[in-house]
């Protein structure tokens, strides 16, 4: 493999966009991982992937919007089906045929809309915690979920958040910061582990550009057939974001996938249950 200088870097696109991304690790695997297109950056997953550093070269892509990565001029082109674009941009950057992808909760639901429209272009994906567009079918499961959390101060956060009130990023990290205990299934073990790698403050108008554009492409898990990849799909049994009917889902609609459910997790299982994460994503590139 080629050798990435470490640290970070942009390019122009054809169309003439700006992308950033950072190259971390030094593996002999090099890995493209997409974090949320939110607005929550790749600095989180930068923080705990370090344990991997010596399997992974990790390429931590910013889309479009995120931390130097421009906006469209169109902003109703900041769906997730429109920035899988950013995800084949960036390998044409690299100069590779084909890569191999991850991406955690939005950032998989963007992997798997690659995965989909590019099928060609990509050996393995790695999915955490993936979101499946339109899907609609963990609602119940989110519901059970936060019914029994003890935290019910905390629900209340997350269920009374009202984006259209949050008017700054500020504003944006003190709502999210309200309700970030319930990422984790044990907030008294793995709370501030999280705390200390989320040190950036997400962006507003991401999330709510995102939001408006989604509804475009609503029909993400009728695509989910065309994905040749070799998929590892991986899900915390106590994810409220996008529970386990999400990622039985994906496994049930792509060809070539297999199911890895934490049993001691929510939405962070590298971060959670740690040592079983490591073994399972390295034997899945062994």
């Amino acid at each position: 493999m080629a050798h990435l200088p470490i640290g970070a870097h942009s390019f122009s696109t054809a169309t003439g966009a700006t992308l950033t991304y950072f190259v971390a690790g030094h593996g002999p695997h090099l890995l493209v991982h997409i974090a949320p297109g939110w607005g929550a950056a790749s600095v989180m997953y930068q923080n705990t992937f370090t344990h991997l550093e010596d399997t992974f070269t990790f390429v931590y892509i910013e889309v479009r919007g995120t931390r130097g990565s421009s906006f469209p001029e169109d902003l109703s082109e900041m769906s997730s089906w429109h920035m899988a674009e950013d995800v084949e941009a960036l390998r044409v950057h690299l100069g590779r045929e084909t890569i191999d992808v991850s991406g955690h909760s939005n950032g998989g639901c963007i992997a798997l809309w690659y995965a989909s429209r590019f099928p060609t272009h990509v050996r393995k994906l790695v999915l955490l915690e993936a979101q499946v567009y339109g899907a609609g079918v963990g609602a119940e499961a989110t519901k059970a979920i936060l019914e029994g959390r003890p935290d019910k101060e905390v629900v209340g956060a997350f269920v009374n958040l009202n984006l259209g009130a949050v008017e700054d990023d500020e504003a944006f990290g003190a709502a999210m910061g309200g309700f970030l205990p319930l990422y984790v299934a044990k907030p008294e073990r793995d709370l501030e582990t999280f705390k200390a790698a989320f040190t950036n403050i997400p962006q507003v108008k991401c999330i709510k550009t995102q939001a408006m554009a989604e509804a475009q492409h609503a029909d993400q898990a009728e695509h989910l057939s065309k994905i040749t990849a070799q998929t590892l799909v991986i899900v915390g049994r106590h994810d409220f974001i996008t529970p386990v009917p999400v990622s039985e889902l994906i496994v049930s609609r792509v060809p070539n996938a297999t199911l890895h459910i934490f049993e001691d997790s929510g939405h962070l299982p590298w971060v959670e249950e740690k040592d079983k994460f490591y073994a399972v994503v390295r034997a899945f590139f062994a």
